[in-house]
């Protein structure tokens, strides 16, 4: 079960883990990032999905249209190979997973995978340094050749309260954030793109 939010800062989604940004020390901390998102409050971002059907549907989310979002770490393994680190978090400086329990994260080059035993979770892909992943849903395909353009013509709602912000080992970049699904939720997709093309997806959970 995912986990419930508590109070989300109305100006700024953004999750954090030790302070530290993603890639600047990966053999000791999980999916870390500080990183604002678009300048939207996760309340009015949940509720436009229901208002202009603006969503990238976790329920058929997958990753090359063979690995669910939510899915066997197994086959995960079997598709990307051995991932480059496994780190197990400290779980008193930890917040934001899949799963309220104890995991470990998997590195594939910058993106990050979160463990729980058997079980699988798609948390950050980029897009950069793995140009072969793809996110699938049962309406459309994101990767490294995904422009802000088709994203603007296809999600004009999210786009119009996109942002910026410096992400480490990427740069400054326009970011947006869409909804996972149609009923309203605490979790969204952030997008992030740089030269108006896709270079990172995250899943986003609230601490």
């Amino acid at each position: 079960m995912k986990l419930s939010s508590t109070t989300i800062n109305t100006r700024l989604l953004a999750f954090s883990l030790c302070g530290m940004l993603l890639g600047s020390c990966q053999e000791t901390t999980p999916r870390d990032i500080a990183t604002a998102a678009p300048d939207v409050s996760a309340d009015s971002a949940m509720a436009s999905a229901e208002t202009t059907g603006e969503y990238l549907d976790w329920e058929t989310a997958s990753l090359n249209g063979k690995q669910p979002a939510l899915g066997k770490t197994e086959a995960l393994y079997k598709m990307l190979g051995q991932p480059d680190s496994v780190v197990k978090p400290n779980m008193n400086e930890f917040c934001g997973s899949f799963y309220d329990k104890p995991l470990q994260y998997a590195y594939f080059k910058q993106s990050v995978v979160e463990v729980y035993g058997d079980t699988a979770v798609i948390g950050s892909l980029n897009f950069r340094n793995n140009p072969q992943l793809e996110l699938r849903t049962a309406a459309i395909r994101l990767n490294h050749n995904t422009t802000l353009d088709e994203l603007t013509k296809r999600f004009p709602q999210a786009a119009k309260k996109q942002g910026s912000v410096d992400v480490e080992g990427l740069g400054k970049l326009t970011t947006i954030s869409i909804p996972t699904g149609k009923t309203p939720n605490d979790d969204a997709w952030l997008l992030f793109f740089d030269g108006g093309k896709l270079v990172r997806i995250d899943y986003w959970m609230p601490c």
